[in-house]
């Protein structure tokens, strides 16, 4: 199905806010339930939030918002995050030299050069054993490369030599989100693992991992079937649902 490349279709609400403190604690509030899809965006975020409480550095001119998902249905918070990689990586690439090399780090990064360009939160609510609620934090680096951090950064502005705008990067962000939206629900979740592959590093690449406080060396050996990560490390593989890579 076609999705009208606009941010006034009728499945999405936008809200531009000009200060929070976090888009993804502003968007947990009461006033933005409805049938829609929500997506909020901040010009300035004072406190935003990455994985694992760590602090997202929210330069004045990147892209900070939150979107909660009133129509994608599923049971897995983990799918979202392969479906919302894909969505950012596309996007992102859309406004990219074609030679660029952009990848998706595990698991919720996204790389140009080794670089940090972007960055994904995946947040949920249920009730009782079902999932009531789903939200999306995406932080994109579009005019400044945060510094001062323990890795690497770029922006969008680095990357190309003409302005892109925040509304041009919302147009295509909730596009890209409609359109994964129609291939997930007319395949299975290896479908999608496997579209998320070929955006990622290649398979048998070298990765360091954090594991149990401890820097672990394996080779990554793609994505399975229950959305684990697999790993050959000494010659066995293991699969992990939560680590964070290094490189």
């Amino acid at each position: 199905m076609r999705v009208n490349n606009s941010l006034e279709q009728k499945k999405w609400q936008l809200f531009i806010l000009k200060k929070v403190s976090s888009t993804m604690d502003e968007i947990k509030k009461e006033c933005y339930n409805n049938n829609n899809n929500t997506l909020l965006m901040a010009y300035n975020q004072t406190n935003g939030r990455g994985r694992n409480d760590n602090t997202w550095v929210s330069n004045l001119g990147n892209l900070f918002l939150s979107i909660k998902l009133n129509t994608l249905n599923m049971s897995n918070p983990l799918i979202l995050n392969y479906i919302t990689g894909i969505v950012v990586y596309d996007t992102i690439k859309f406004f990219l030299k074609k030679k660029t090399n952009l990848c998706i780090k595990w698991p919720n990064d996204l790389l140009i050069n080794k670089k940090k360009i972007a960055g994904i939160l995946i947040d949920s609510t249920s009730r009782g054993n079902k999932i009531s609620e789903l939200y999306i934090g995406i932080g994109i680096n579009v005019k400044v490369a945060p510094s001062g951090l323990d890795y690497d950064t770029t922006c969008l502005k680095n990357e190309n030599s003409y302005k892109i705008s925040r509304k041009k990067l919302l147009n295509k962000l909730t596009f890209y989100f409609d359109y994964w939206e129609n291939v997930f629900k007319n395949n299975n979740f290896l479908y999608i693992a496997n579209c998320w592959m070929k955006r990622s590093i290649p398979i048998n690449s070298n990765i360091s991992f954090k594991y149990n406080k401890k820097k672990v060396n394996g080779i990554y050996k793609g994505i399975n079937e229950t959305g684990s990560i697999r790993m050959l490390i000494d010659n066995k593989e293991c699969n992990f649902f939560n680590l964070e890579t290094i490189a």
